[in-house]
């Protein structure tokens, strides 16, 4: 029996997720809609939360799947995360990014989850070039992030910075300086390049709920590129290097940040890194498997 499955897309997200999910359940012989509106006669549709309320009406037959990769932000975020827990349908199965966002949303229903955490697309698996424009590469959004231009204006006094990401006419402004390369928003196929163009990668996440629980898919990103590791200490960054035995360069010794050789940290001498591989990812948590007892459930 062919599956039918539908992951949604969002006009304003970066879903890596989703277009690994696509390749994934194609390479094992489902039928697969990325798409911005699903069909309702899917056999399972996947949706990226967000609310669903419980009072629009399925219009087909297709069963859901509510993935929770991230938590509410400030302010307010936990009433945030009751008023979805309360507004949502109850889907026929959930996603969790990890047991962090399993936690805090407090579900207590017995409807079936895993938890899957961020990968990497296998385009990103490179060495960097030996010859790279760029000393460290910002990937990500600047607002909300306090004090991220403070420290990559800091960066630029010393190394040549390159910035990818969305990114206001003010905050360029803020970041105008002859170090930094300005690159905004760009597409996904290009992602490679610019990393292979650089010797480290910065990662900077606010130390408060919930962003210092979730997931960087830059730092995986940069690490699977082959780039050496900027990072500030909060409680998901404490953990992840401890866990994988990598030493990166905390944002916190600014002395040895001035004085850091810009020699690249080989992907061949990581080999760990790989698990992070979306396919890998995927088949760890068992995601098809998951999908096909949603729907022998339902039968």
């Amino acid at each position: 029996m062919i599956m039918n499955i539908g992951i949604t897309l969002k006009e304003n997200a970066y879903t890596p997720e989703a277009y690994a999910y696509e390749s994934y359940l194609k390479l094992k012989g489902y039928q697969v809609q990325l798409d911005y509106t699903l069909d309702p006669n899917n056999d399972i549709n996947i949706y990226f939360m967000g609310t669903r309320p419980f009072w629009n009406k399925n219009e087909g037959r297709a069963l859901e799947i509510h993935e929770y990769q991230s938590l509410s932000t400030p302010p307010h975020a936990q009433f945030k995360n009751l008023a979805k827990k309360i507004v949502n349908k109850k889907p026929n199965g959930r996603i969790f990014l990890n047991e962090f966002v399993h936690r805090d949303l407090s579900f207590s229903d017995n409807i079936p989850y895993i938890y899957r955490d961020m990968g990497v697309d296998e385009t990103l698996f490179q060495s960097p070039s030996e010859n790279p424009l760029y000393d460290i590469v910002y990937c990500g959004s600047i607002a909300g992030r306090n004090g991220l231009i403070e420290v990559l204006r800091r960066l630029a006094g010393t190394y040549k910075v390159v910035v990818v990401g969305q990114i206001s006419d003010l905050e360029s402004s803020l970041l105008k300086h002859e170090n930094i390369t300005i690159l905004g928003r760009v597409e996904r196929k290009d992602l490679p390049e610019i990393y292979r163009n650089a010797r480290y990668g910065l990662n900077f996440t606010p130390n408060i709920y919930p962003y210092n629980i979730q997931t960087s898919t830059k730092t995986l990103e940069y690490l699977a590129s082959g780039l050496g590791v900027i990072s500030n200490k909060y409680k998901w960054s404490e953990l992840f290097f401890n866990e994988i035995n990598y030493q990166p360069v905390w944002l916190d010794d600014f002395e040895f940040l001035k004085t850091i050789e810009m020699d690249s940290r080989l992907i061949e001498s990581f080999p760990l890194i790989y698990r992070y591989a979306w396919k890998n990812i995927l088949s760890d948590s068992k995601f098809d498997v998951f999908l096909r007892e949603i729907l022998n459930e339902s039968i």
